[in-house]
């Protein structure tokens, strides 16, 4: 599988820290965020989880004024291809799981959409492999037009064939 990574990466205040890993045993990357990311590797055939952790940021790690954030040190992601393809609406499938540095129970455990990794935290998106057949198969579901009133079968098909066959030229 080949597997295309872009980030927007705030250095200010340092370099953010990342690990990519694919199903918690396949680090494919560990260490200060870089903008671009290109991978081959083999994965067997089927579901995986996909993970882009965010570590090592501290309280330091932003600046505030008059309550607003100036300056954080993060990443953005900006694009992922899999086997050459760019995810569209499938990138905002990921969830991202902050580790708050002080959690109050308001806080959401997940926050989806998200591409912007301000907090430690994972972010993570399902996948299966392999990717083209699967994206494939995600983007080709369309509509579903069975039990509606627009349900088709093979004698109407038939009918509509023969009804413009039979008409004369103009």
């Amino acid at each position: 599988m080949i597997l295309d990574l872009k980030f927007a990466v705030e250095r200010k205040l340092g370099d953010p820290l990342i690990r990519i890993v694919i199903d918690d045993y396949l680090v494919l990357y560990e260490g200060p965020a870089q903008e671009n990311f290109h991978f081959d590797f083999h994965i067997d055939n089927g579901s995986h989880v996909l993970k882009i952790i965010h570590y090592g940021k501290e309280c330091q790690d932003h600046i505030i004024e008059d309550n607003i954030i100036i300056v954080d040190k993060h990443i953005e992601i900006k694009e992922i291809k899999m086997d050459d393809v760019e995810l569209t609406s499938e990138l905002w499938e990921g969830k991202f799981y902050p580790v708050y540095m002080h959690r109050d129970e308001n806080e959401p455990v997940f926050i989806t959409p998200n591409l912007y990794l301000g907090h430690n935290g994972t972010w993570t998106l399902d996948f299966a492999s392999p990717a083209t057949k699967w994206l494939i198969e995600k983007r080709n579901n369309g509509p579903k037009i069975e039990e509606t009133i627009f349900k088709t079968n093979k004698e109407i098909l038939e009918k509509s064939k023969n009804f413009f066959k039979d008409l004369p030229d103009v």
